[in-house]
């Protein structure tokens, strides 16, 4: 690790969100200072903290990599503390602690470097002619997908819900909206820029589009038992955009022509899949990769996890009978086994206090109890 000079300084202080070992979901808003390798952090509402740079950590976060996490153990607790502080402006501290962004750094460059390469590999193609149709399909949609700059992925996400709203009414106001947008609020970290939308349709259904695009169905508000229900899906949906396996089926279900056609850049063709958003499948496994990203956003906001388990619990009773499933469980199967690995997976979170959402859900969901 690069020493830091004793006289390196940040003038002025940076901007940063402080979230407390075992404190609250929302964090408080700080200013980063440094003097004598040590972080110098005022917090709002809170005493000033001064962190040394060894007890440091630091790693990108986000789906669009826009913010980088500083944490260090807590004395009392099994959760670290947390600052999120904004790429646009953590240059000052990247300069008096450069040693701490080499891991962040380096995955940036090696993804150029592979993008580069995988360039200069493309220029075969033509000469293979078909001997590449005899390839699988996967390694190609996983370079595509890997490569796709995250300005193609903000097209496909309004495509997605220009398409969205041509199909129906959307609803932009009221008891059930505003729950909605404090949910997604709840979840969404510092930085990321996600849209949480609600369709006013009788389908029980809810997904994620590239870019951030989430879009939930009113019916499937008005089925939930409580917020929490809901927080746990849009959890498990903002996880499939963190992942991009939207965007990967989006890929492998446009063929193998929009494929090569993306692989030198011309994205524009997948734009016309948009309306497939809603429809698509995942694996099982990027299902399992999806419940674990999400619980781990629904522990990071302190929400209750097990309301995803229930949500889904509740539609695969409900709906056990009926041979037209609602549209979440066709595309997200609510599965014993999946169950059953949820509730093993939730037993191992660490214990923290969970923080009810502040929402009247009989109001937001015009009940009459």
């Amino acid at each position: 690790m690069s020493p830091t000079p004793a006289s390196a300084s940040i003038s002025p202080p940076i901007p940063a969100r402080y979230y407390p070992a075992g404190g609250d979901a929302h964090g408080h808003p700080a200013r980063l200072a440094w003097q004598d390798d040590a972080l110098q952090i005022s917090v709002e509402d809170l005493p000033a903290l001064t962190v040394p740079v060894a007890r440091l950590s630091v790693e990108a976060r986000g789906f669009n990599h826009s913010q980088w996490a500083l944490s260090w153990a807590g004395d009392d607790h099994d959760a670290p503390h947390l600052l999120i502080v904004d790429d646009t402006v953590v240059s000052p501290l990247r300069a008096v602690m450069p040693g701490h962004f080499t891991g962040g750094d380096g995955r940036r460059r090696s993804t150029r470097r592979r993008f580069g390469l995988g360039l200069g590999l493309l220029v075969l193609l033509p000469l293979l002619g078909i001997a590449a149709l005899l390839l699988s399909l996967d390694p190609l949609t996983d370079r595509v997908v890997r490569h796709i700059p995250p300005e193609v992925e903000r097209h496909i996400g309004e495509a997605v819900l220009a398409h969205t709203r041509l199909e129906g009414p959307m609803i932009e106001s009221g008891p059930a909206h505003a729950a909605l947008q404090t949910i997604g609020k709840r979840l969404a970290r510092p930085g990321e820029t996600l849209q949480f939308h609600l369709a006013d349709r009788p389908e029980l259904n809810a997904f994620a589009a590239p870019g951030g695009v989430v879009v939930v169905n009113s019916a499937l508000m008005a089925r939930a038992a409580s917020a929490e229900e809901v927080a746990g899906v849009l959890a498990h949906e903002i996880a499939h955009v963190e992942l991009r396996h939207g965007l990967r089926q989006l890929v492998c279900s446009a063929g193998l022509r929009v494929i090569v056609s993306a692989l030198f850049g011309d994205f524009g063709a997948l734009g016309g899949w948009a309306a497939q958003m809603g429809e698509l499948k995942f694996s099982r496994d990027a299902e399992r990769e999806a419940d674990q990203r999400g619980l781990e956003h629904l522990t990071e906001a302190r929400i209750d996890p097990r309301g995803l388990l229930d949500f889904f619990r509740t539609l695969a009773h409900q709906d056990s009978g009926d041979t037209r499933l609602p549209g979440l469980l066709s595309t997200h199967p609510a599965s014993a086994e999946r169950s059953a690995w949820l509730e093993a997976a939730i037993q191992t979170l660490p214990l923290t206090p969970w923080q009810p959402l502040d929402i009247d859900w009989a109001s937001a969901t015009g009940r009459r109890e």
